[in-house]
């Protein structure tokens, strides 16, 4: 398990309790005590999510409407504003209502949970990550509505998913292991909305030569295998900002602090995990034209083996098998060497398209050099 990131986001705790709440889980539960179909003719402090006309007085404003839901239900934490990190810790949460999520149903999830309620302001992709204390195992799971069935996406590490505006939940649930053994405990979460950009997607045609291609260049765009390329040091991983140095000791030297610095310049929240680029003839995370990058093209970098590179930050676009798409910035590193390969991607890029390591895909240089980097919804 990955220990904590040594950088974390301001915690960002919006209209909840300050203590745990008590053993009764929070309203919208499957099993919660108030069902809707009660007996208002009681005199009891029911509080149910009825319009109810009860004897008793039990705090409802005259004539009262119930079925408003709270502002924010007891046991939630409330997430009103994006992007968000909290710490949390599941062994001490009073919440244990599910044990198993429609999109992973084999996953014994029984141990207590964390549940988070998302205001989505506006359409995009929701990312939501963990990084855990060590001898912990939460996975996070992201659902429309307050109902393992509604399960969008779930992951050891991370979720993500399109959404659209309006409120969805994120749960932080405590894994089992086969033998009943919780490894509930501390993490942080992270989570962030990336809208994406609009605009024409139209690709240049023509072809390119490649190194050690033997006169036989490659039609653009292409279709083939995407690899997944490690990480750049950006200007702003405080190496300084000359091409000449200083550079990364190891593969993975303050590599938790370029996540950070990524993260916090692009906005898109994962996981990320990949090292500096191999140090080979250069330095580790040294690019093909030597330069640190700037952090928001880092993070949205394509490379090709081409044997005369585009300039710095020229604009391309990968299409995913589904159709998404990102723009991304060429010029700044060659590889991979494999000519089967068309080419290579930032773990972000994969993140967003749902791809993984030699998904094919489609790649070509954008008509529309001017595009924003970054996911794009294609007119």
């Amino acid at each position: 398990m990955r220990a904590s990131l040594t950088i974390l986001l301001a915690l960002v705790l919006v209209g909840c309790p300050a203590d745990p709440p008590g053993p009764t889980p929070p309203p919208g539960f499957p099993d919660a005590d108030d069902s809707g179909d009660d007996d208002d003719s009681a005199a009891v402090d029911d509080d149910d999510a009825v319009d109810d006309d009860d004897i008793a007085d039990d705090d409802d404003i005259a004539d009262d409407d119930d079925s408003a839901e709270p502002e924010c239900p007891e046991g939630v934490i409330c997430v009103d504003e994006l992007p968000f990190a909290a710490g949390g810790d599941t062994s001490a949460s009073s919440i244990d209502e599910f044990d198993t999520y429609a999109c992973a149903p084999s996953a014994d999830e029984s141990g207590a949970e964390d549940v988070y309620r998302v205001v989505v302001p506006e359409g995009g992709w929701l990312g939501v990550a963990v990084e855990v204390d060590a001898g912990v195992d939460v996975d996070v799971h992201l659902l429309q509505e307050l109902d393992p069935d509604t399960c969008v996406d779930r992951g050891h590490w991370d979720a993500g998913a399109d959404v659209d505006a309006g409120t969805w939940w994120v749960v932080i649930d405590t894994w089992v292991d086969g033998a009943g053994v919780e490894y509930g405990g501390g993490y942080v979460v992270r989570m962030g909305l990336t809208v994406p950009s609009t605009g024409d997607c139209a690709l240049e045609t023509g072809w390119m030569d490649r190194i050690g291609d033997g006169g036989d260049p490659l039609q653009m765009p292409a279709t083939g295998p995407i690899v997944v390329e490690a990480h750049l040091v950006t200007v702003d991983d405080g190496y300084g900002t000359e091409g000449s140095g200083p550079w990364p000791s190891s593969s993975t030297e303050n590599l938790d602090e370029h996540y950070a610095t990524s993260e916090a310049a692009t906005g898109f929240v994962m996981h990320r995990h990949q090292s500096w680029a191999p140090q080979e003839s250069s330095e580790y995370g040294q690019a093909a034209h030597y330069d640190k990058l700037p952090t928001v093209d880092e993070g949205w970098y394509v490379n090709m083996y081409w044997q005369d590179r585009p300039d710095a930050g020229t604009r391309m676009i990968l299409i995913g098998p589904d159709g998404r798409a990102v723009v991304v910035a060429a010029g700044f590193e060659t590889g991979p060497g494999n000519l089967d390969h068309i080419g290579g991607a930032a773990e972000e890029v994969h993140r967003y398209l749902r791809t993984g390591h030699l998904s094919e895909m489609t790649l070509g240089f954008a008509a529309d050099g001017s595009l924003p980097l970054g996911p794009i919804v294609c007119d």
